[in-house]
């Protein structure tokens, strides 16, 4: 079972199975399935969550794989991107590395900030006071992440791609993107 945080897209890249395979998303709202047939896409977007990739023996429940192995985490063009490739289980004779069921995940990150340019467009004073917002369960904002001080009041916190969300109401999302800054 691996773990994430945040708005990801997965994707059925591949799949080389006798056996029916599947993606299982587990959050505090539920669990949701993604088939394992190539070009099937799932939307995650919660601020904790598990993924698990399972198989269907014939005549049995659905089961973990033997082995799933996160690649590298890759950026490019703003898209952070990881591969996932599994082994659903052993026969005698089978490599044990072999591959026969991968996921590639997707993550769009917030675009670089120029100083002065967001807040020229926001129609903000350029010298805005900025406050460090918290945006993990961890209480303390990703590397780097500022957020200037006018788009936050003290009694919300802001998660990258969501509107900012009452903190008196622990775990309420609004799954509403923001509105695109042009």
């Amino acid at each position: 079972m691996l773990r994430f945080h945040g708005a990801w897209r997965i994707t059925v890249v591949g799949r080389s199975a006798d056996f029916d395979q599947r993606a299982v998303v587990r959050s505090p709202y539920g669990a949701r399935v993604l088939a394992g047939r190539e070009g099937a896409v799932l939307e995650v977007d919660e601020e904790n969550w598990t993924l698990s990739l399972e198989h269907h023996l014939w005549g049995r429940s659905w089961q973990p794989n033997l082995r799933t192995t996160p690649g590298p985490v890759t950026e490019r063009d703003g898209v952070r991107s990881q591969l996932l490739t599994s082994n659903d289980c052993h026969w005698p004779g089978k490599p044990l590395d072999y591959v026969n069921f991968v996921l590639r995940l997707d993550q769009a990150l917030a675009p670089a900030v120029v100083p002065g340019r967001a807040a020229r467009e926001a129609g903000a004073p350029i010298a805005a006071p900025v406050q460090a917002v918290r945006t993990s369960s961890s209480g303390y904002p990703e590397p780097g992440r500022v957020v200037p001080a006018h788009t936050v009041t003290p009694a919300h916190t802001v998660t990258p791609g969501h509107a900012a969300v009452p903190a008196s109401r622990p775990g309420a999302r609004d799954h509403g993107r923001l509105p695109a800054r042009g």
